[in-house]
């Protein structure tokens, strides 16, 4: 493995679990990805998802190495996993725990929260792994994070997302570099700066929460800020459509696109929907799928 840039799904959907028939094929649990490259391991949010990524680092064997743990932003979709990860109750584990902090968010308390009454009977006593915060100044402008062996992370600010924004990262590794972008809206594209931070990219995972009919309310999209937008409209909410990634993947000419954090309310055969249209705009475009895993290669 220590040669290997290996990316596993374990949770693709946005904003709630949603468990069952509908959802059998590409997954029902909220996100998180696991990465795996020169022996070390990076989790990317830690909705659902991780609980079973959890119980995959637990089964391995060898030098325990820290895992290191990026979250984008604080939505209880992206960290509703953190108080079932397996490794948070093992001894011999080390977690690192990166977060987006902002002036007067109070982020770790939120996250300390997590396993406290009224929440949580498990106190920060019962959790036996050697625990590390590490806040990442929410701030525009791209940062590196060294994790050694060659592996490396970079977050960026995207400020779409109510209220606080939230952070876009990118790994890189032997060569090879993706690029975890979800919780973002961008009508007219990215910015100068965000198209740089993903220009080139292997594999770009991009937010696809809503199809064009939902994200503008039924109605077509209208020209200009003086457009009209139907009460049901999703403009604002902070996520993409299937277009919007479709676009981004082209205009920043990435090899490979993955819809990602799908809306709850959409079942396995509407994704295959979305994925044709997608397709139609950016060709090497694929839909992210919960035990997927995808060597990552130059």
């Amino acid at each position: 493995m220590k040669g290997e840039f290996v990316l596993t799904f374990f949770g693709v959907r946005g904003s709630y679990p949603v468990p069952g028939n509908m959802t059998r094929r590409y997954g029902g649990n909220t996100s998180s990805l696991l990465l795996e490259a020169g022996g070390r391991s990076v989790i990317l949010d830690a909705g659902t998802g991780i609980i079973q990524a959890g119980r995959r680092l637990s089964t391995r064997r060898g030098t325990r190495r820290p895992i290191h743990i990026f979250l984008t932003h604080l939505h209880s979709d992206h960290i509703m996993g953190l108080p079932f990860f397996a490794p948070m109750f093992d001894p011999k584990a080390e977690i690192v725990l990166h977060y987006p902090e902002s002036r007067g968010s109070g982020s770790r308390q939120a996250l300390e929260a997590l396993f406290l009454p009224p929440y949580s009977p498990i106190t920060l006593q019962g959790i036996k792994a050697r625990l590390r915060f590490e806040p990442l100044a929410a701030r525009n402008g791209a940062a590196v994070i060294d994790l050694g062996a060659g592996l490396e992370v970079a977050h960026a600010r995207h400020d779409s997302h109510p209220r606080l924004g939230v952070l876009i990262y990118r790994v890189r590794f032997a060569g090879g570099r993706l690029v975890y972008a979800t919780d973002v809206e961008s009508p007219a594209g990215f910015s100068g700066a965000i198209h740089d931070f993903i220009a080139g990219a292997d594999l770009l995972v991009h937010d696809a929460q809503y199809s064009e009919m939902d994200y503008f309310g039924g109605g077509a999209p209208g020209a200009g800020e003086a457009a009209r937008w139907p009460a049901g409209s999703r403009r604002g909410f902070g996520h993409s459509t299937v277009s919007m990634a479709a676009r981004n993947a082209a205009a920043c000419r990435v090899k490979r696109l993955y819809l990602f954090h799908y809306d709850p309310r959409y079942s396995d055969g509407q994704l295959d929907e979305m994925l044709a249209l997608a397709r139609r705009e950016f060709r090497r475009t694929f839909l992210a799928q919960e035990g997927k895993s995808i060597t990552i290669r130059r």
